[in-house]
C-alpha cells in the first residue's frame, strides 16, 4: 500500500519546504520503503511506500496528459479486464500507469468499474480541480482538509492537523456516533477535515467542495442456479479469488485465526493456495487471542483442529479484555479496534512485536463475515423477499419451518416480517438509553447516537438487499474508525469484503444462505472437506466478557480522582448520571457497556489532546447553540490542572 499525501495552493502561493519536511517526518512511520516527493511551485505530492503485494514497490506520483498528476495507493484485482479498456498508448505494467490512463479516456466513470481496495488523488492543473476517489468499501483512507484557497489531503491525519496550526473545533456529530456506535464515514473527530466516503469521489474546487456517489454492488444482477452444488462451486471459487487476491505479497502474511468459521476458512483456503505454489508468499502464520479469565470465550480446542491441519503451530497471544484500551490515544484520531485484538496496552507492544518479528507487511481478518455470508441467522430478509414478491404460498411454508427452527410462534415471525414494512418511530429512547450524556448534548446528536435499521420499501429492490446494504453501510462505518498501524506498519485485508465475493452473497437467493436449522448453510457445504468438520459444525460463537465491567470500575475511579470532567465542562456528560451508570454496570444492571467504555476513552483522548495541541483544540462545534452557552476551553484546562 502507499501513504499518499498533497497540498495545492489554488492562488500559485508557494509551498514553504519547511512545511513539507515536517510532513515527511509525519508520514515516515507508515512508510517505510520510502517517501518521493515532487515539489511543483504551488503544488507539492508525496507518495510514500509500504510494500505488500508483490511486483509493487518504489512507485512515485504520475503526471499523464494536460497537466495530471495520480496519486494511487491500491491494489487492483481486475487488472486484466481494465487493460482492455484502456487505450495503451502508455507502459501500463504498473497499476498507477493503468488507472492514469483509465482516467484519462473515461474521466470519474472510471472509477466504478476498478475492483480492488484502493484510494486515488488526482490533480488537474489547467482546470483547477482535486478528484480525490475511494473504493466501494473503504478500506484505505484518505481525508482532506480546504482553507481558503488551500487544499491537502492525506492517508494519515497528523499532517492535516500538523499544517494548519491544529483544528480549532471538534465535530459533535462525529464524536456522538463514535460514543454510542459509529460515526458516519464523510466524518472526522474535527470540523475542519473530512473523510472522502466510500464509493465517492470528492471534487475540489477553489469556490466549491462537491460529492458524488457512484455505483457498485447494490447494481449486481440476481444469479440463479437449478442446483445447490452451482452455488456452491461458485461462492467457493469467488471466495477462493479473494483469499488469494490478499496472500500475493512478497513478505510473509499473519493471519488472525480465532476458531470461529470465517477466520479459519481464511487461514485453510491461504494454506491451500499456498500449496499450488503459484504464489510469492513465503509463509502464512496464525496468531489466536486467549483469556484464561473469561471462562465463556475457550477457542483453543478448535483452533487445534486448524493446527492440526496445516501441520504448524500458531503464536498465543494472552490477552485480558479486563485491560480495555482507554488510556494511550493519539491525538490525531479516535480509535476503534477492527478485530479481535484490543486489550491492554502490553497487549498491543507484543502484537507488534510479533509482526516485527516476523517481517509482516500483511494480517488478515475474518471481519464481515458474519453480515456477509449469513453468520446472524434470522429468517427475516428471506420472509420479506417472498412477502415482497407475493409468494403467499411459500412464505406460509417457509414461516413454519422458521418458526420450528427458532422456537417462537409463527405470528411472532410474521408480525415482525410485517413491521420492517413500517415507518420506524423516531428513537426518542436514545436519551433515556444514554442517560450520562446531557440533555442538550443528546437532543442536538439524535440523529448520529445510536443506530437502527430504516423500514424496507415495498417498491425498492428486495427487503433482502436492502437490508444488505444497510449491513455494508455499518461496516464501512467501522472500517472508517480503523486506524492506520505504524511501528511496525502493516495492512489490514478483509478476504470476505471482496467486491466480488460481496457482490455475489448479494445476488443469490437468500436461502442459501441461511436455512432453518443450518445458519451458513452455503458456508458449511461449500467448505466441506476444505475446513476442519468440528468448526464446521460449531455453533454460533459467542462469549460474555465479566472483564470488561471491572475496567469500567477501575477507569472511572481513576478518573474520579481528578478535579473536573472534560466533558462534563464541555456540556457531553452530566458526572452524577456517569457516575450512576457505572454502578449500575458494577450491580449487572441492563447498560450499555461499550458505550460507557467509549466515553471513558473520549475523556482520556481529550486530556491528551490538550496535552499536544492546547486548548484551543477542545472547542466543540455549536449547532443553534449560543457560543456563551459553553465553557471557554482554557478555563475547563486551568480548572483541570489546579
Amino acid at each position: 500500500m502507499n501513504i499518499q499525501f498533497g497540498i495545492w495552493n489554488f492562488g500559485g502561493e508557494t509551498i514553504d519546504s519547511g512545511e513539507l519536511r515536517r510532513v515527511e517526518s509525519l508520514l515516515e512511520p507508515f512508510a517505510p520503503d520510502g517517501i518521493f516527493t515532487v515539489q511543483l511551485g504551488s503544488l507539492a505530492l508525496m507518495l510514500g511506500t509500504l510494500q505488500t503485494t508483490a511486483g509493487i514497490c518504489g512507485l512515485r506520483p504520475v503526471p499523464f496528459a494536460g497537466g495530471k498528476w495520480l496519486l494511487w495507493d491500491g491494489r487492483i484485482d481486475n487488472r486484466a479486464d481494465l487493460r482492455k479498456t484502456t487505450s495503451q498508448q502508455r507502459s501500463t505494467e504498473q497499476d498507477a500507469g493503468l488507472i492514469a490512463d483509465l482516467y484519462e479516456r473515461l474521466g470519474v466513470k472510471a472509477f466504478e468499474g476498478i475492483v480492488g481496495d484502493w484510494a486515488a488523488g488526482i490533480c488537474c492543473e489547467s482546470e483547477n480541480t482535486l478528484i480525490l476517489a475511494k473504493d466501494y468499501l473503504g478500506t484505505r483512507s484518505l481525508f482532506y482538509r480546504v482553507n481558503g484557497n488551500q487544499v491537502a489531503w492525506s492517508t494519515v491525519l497528523e499532517p492535516l492537523l500538523s499544517l494548519f496550526g491544529g483544528p480549532s473545533k471538534l465535530c459533535e456529530s462525529y464524536i456522538a456516533g463514535w460514543m454510542t456506535f459509529f460515526p458516519e464515514d464523510h466524518l472526522t473527530p474535527y470540523q475542519e477535515i473530512h473523510s472522502v466516503p466510500p464509493s465517492s469521489f470528492v471534487r475540489i474546487q477553489p469556490d466549491k467542495v462537491t460529492t458524488h456517489r457512484y455505483s457498485n454492488v447494490e447494481n449486481a444482477k440476481p444469479i440463479r442456479y437449478s442446483t445447490d452444488r452451482q452455488y456452491e462451486e461458485h461462492f467457493l471459487s469467488v471466495f477462493r479469488e479473494a483469499v488469494r487476491r490478499r496472500i500475493d505479497s512478497p513478505k510473509p502474511i499473519l493471519a488472525e485465526l480465532s476458531g470461529g468459521m470465517d477466520s479459519s476458512s481464511i487461514v485453510c483456503m491461504a494454506d491451500s493456495l499456498l500449496a499450488g505454489g503459484v504464489l510469492q508468499t513465503p509463509r502464512i502464520d496464525t496468531v489466536t487471542y486467549c483469556d484464561a479469565t473469561e471462562v465463556t470465550w475457550d477457542e483453543m480446542p478448535l483452533v487445534s483442529k486448524v493446527e492440526t491441519k496445516r501441520e504448524r503451530i500458531g503464536h498465543h497471544m494472552e490477552i485480558r479484555q479486563s485491560d480495555y484500551p482507554v488510556r494511550e490515544l493519539r491525538p490525531s484520531r479516535l480509535q476503534v479496534v477492527p478485530t479481535s485484538l484490543g486489550a491492554t496496552d502490553g497487549t498491543a507492544q507484543a502484537f507488534a512485536s510479533l509482526v516485527s518479528r516476523g517481517g509482516h507487511r500483511v494480517v488478515l481478518s475474518g471481519l464481515g463475515g458474519d453480515e456477509i455470508v449469513g453468520g446472524v441467522p434470522t429468517p427475516i430478509p428471506e420472509l420479506a423477499d417472498l412477502l415482497a414478491r407475493g409468494r403467499a404460498a411459500t412464505f406460509v411454508r417457509q414461516s413454519m419451518s422458521w418458526a420450528i427452527a427458532k422456537k417462537k410462534p409463527v405470528i411472532a415471525l410474521w408480525r415482525t416480517t410485517f413491521n420492517q414494512f413500517l415507518p420506524h418511530p423516531t428513537d426518542v429512547f436514545a436519551t433515556a438509553k444514554y442517560s450520562w450524556l446531557t440533555k442538550e448534548f443528546s437532543e442536538r446528536t439524535t440523529a448520529f447516537l445510536g443506530f437502527s435499521q430504516p423500514r424496507i420499501k415495498l417498491f425498492g429492490g428486495l427487503p433482502s438487499m436492502q437490508a444488505n446494504l444497510w449491513s455494508l453501510g455499518v461496516l464501512r462505518r467501522q472500517f472508517a474508525c480503523t486506524p492506520l498501524a505504524s511501528q511496525p506498519a502493516y495492512e489490514w485485508r478483509y478476504p470476505f469484503m471482496d467486491r466480488d465475493l460481496v457482490s455475489y452473497c448479494f445476488s443469490i437467493p437468500r436461502e442459501q444462505l441461511v436455512r432453518p436449522h443450518q445458519r451458513r448453510s452455503l458456508m458449511r457445504r461449500a467448505f466441506a472437506g476444505l475446513v476442519p468438520r468440528e468448526i464446521l459444525e460449531r455453533r454460533r460463537k459467542a462469549y460474555v466478557s465479566g472483564g470488561l465491567v471491572n475496567t469500567l470500575r477501575t477507569e472511572w475511579r481513576r478518573l474520579s480522582e481528578s478535579k473536573g470532567l472534560l466533558l462534563g465542562n464541555l456540556g457531553i456528560a452530566n458526572r452524577a448520571a456517569l457516575n450512576a451508570s457505572v454502578r449500575d454496570a458494577e450491580q449487572g444492571r441492563d447498560v450499555p457497556i461499550i458505550p460507557l467504555l467509549r466515553t471513558l476513552t473520549l475523556e482520556h483522548w481529550l486530556r491528551n489532546l490538550y496535552q499536544e495541541t492546547g486548548p484551543a483544540s477542545v472547542h466543540p462545534v455549536t449547532h443553534d447553540v449560543p457560543r456563551s452557552s459553553w465553557a471557554d476551553a482554557s478555563t475547563i484546562f486551568s480548572a483541570e490542572k489546579n
